[in-house]
């Protein structure tokens, strides 16, 4: 009994060094850089992976009267060391403020994609209804006995 609470302990305590640290590593892949005159933002991304890496960054940044946000899609390089994706220059000479936060997707490419949601079966039968002449049968009949008059 004795070593399954430790086991527990020690697995409980991998869970948590692992959800503490692949935020970390998500957050290394790609960054947003705000230059010192605020004028214009950089996004690189680093490929740990032996493939190339579709990347795609979102850096939502700060203005003076609310925010914006610079996309930048590109594959990175194998072995690429903050690969510079793209830049964007502030428009009409606002300056940003901040970089508020950095959204990465750049998936393992080796990894296997995401298996695809099957449909409810019942909503497949209802969205794949071929057969109308059905449907205009029972709207012929409902309008048939809401014209007659009740007795």
């Amino acid at each position: 009994m004795a070593r399954e609470g430790v086991f527990m302990k020690i697995w409980f305590g991998a869970a948590a060094v692992w959800l503490v640290a692949c935020p970390a590593f998500a957050a290394e892949v790609a960054t947003c850089t705000l230059s010192a005159d605020k004028k214009t933002v950089t996004v690189t991304a680093s490929n740990p992976y032996s493939q190339v890496m579709a990347c795609e960054v979102n850096c939502h940044m700060g203005l003076p009267g609310g925010f914006a946000t610079v996309v930048c899609v590109k594959p990175v390089p194998v072995g690429s060391k903050d690969f510079v994706m793209c830049t964007s220059v502030a428009s009409d000479g606002h300056p940003y403020t901040q970089v508020k936060d950095t959204e990465a997707n750049c998936p393992d490419p080796a990894a296997p994609p995401p298996a695809a949601s099957k449909p409810d079966t019942k909503e497949k039968a209802i969205d794949d209804d071929d057969d109308d002449d059905d449907d205009d049968k029972a709207d012929q009949k409902m309008q048939k006995m809401m014209k007659q008059k009740p007795r």
